[in-house]
């Protein structure tokens, strides 16, 4: 079976499971924990790691998940990984976060600059897409050093780039176009 299949179902059940018991919000928190400790490279080692008993990752992804996590989020990831579904579990976790924000309304907006930005400038461009967009805006900075200057602004999947890297590939490609590269 399709591997985004297999994620996209478990996570319709959490999902559904979740919004009927009225526990969506706690389950969305944990859900992005999941997703970000899921990206990191050792974590992905060790869930792919078949030395490790089955068990033993499925006790640490929990532990990783933290203390206050709902008793929903701790029976899925049991439930994941006594399904031979572990390596699953980062992409689940994604899709619960994208159904909760369709069913929300929440956009999400992130900021990629290359020095992080000042509370003020935080808030002024939180309230300017509040005002642009109907919903709920959840807001993430990123800080990212290669974009030089400038600053990269994603809404959902659109996204606009007004770095000094973007200008200064431009005018790369525009000088190795026009004959002037260096060879």
């Amino acid at each position: 079976m399709n591997a985004s299949k297999i994620a996209v179902r478990y996570a319709t059940a959490l999902f559904s499971l979740a919004l009927e018991k009225n526990v969506l919000e706690r389950v969305y928190r944990d859900m992005k924990i999941i997703s970000r400790i899921s990206s990191m490279e050792e974590v992905k080692e060790m869930i792919g790691n078949p030395v490790i008993p089955l068990q033993k990752r499925k006790e640490i992804m929990i532990t990783l998940t933290g203390d206050d996590a709902d008793a929903f989020t701790v029976r899925f990831i049991g439930l994941m990984f006594e399904q031979g579904r572990g390596e699953f579990l980062g992409a689940a976790a994604r899709n619960v976060i994208d159904l909760t924000r369709r069913h929300r309304g929440i956009r999400e907006v992130t900021l990629t600059t290359a020095v992080p930005v000042g509370e003020s400038l935080r808030k002024e461009m939180a309230l300017l897409m509040e005002e642009k967009e109907d919903g709920e805006i959840e807001f993430i900075e990123q800080i990212d050093e290669s974009v030089i200057g400038g600053f990269i602004l994603r809404v959902d999947d659109a996204y606009i780039d007004a770095s000094v890297r973007n200008r200064l590939n431009r005018f790369r490609k525009e000088f190795s176009l026009a004959g002037y590269a260096e060879e």
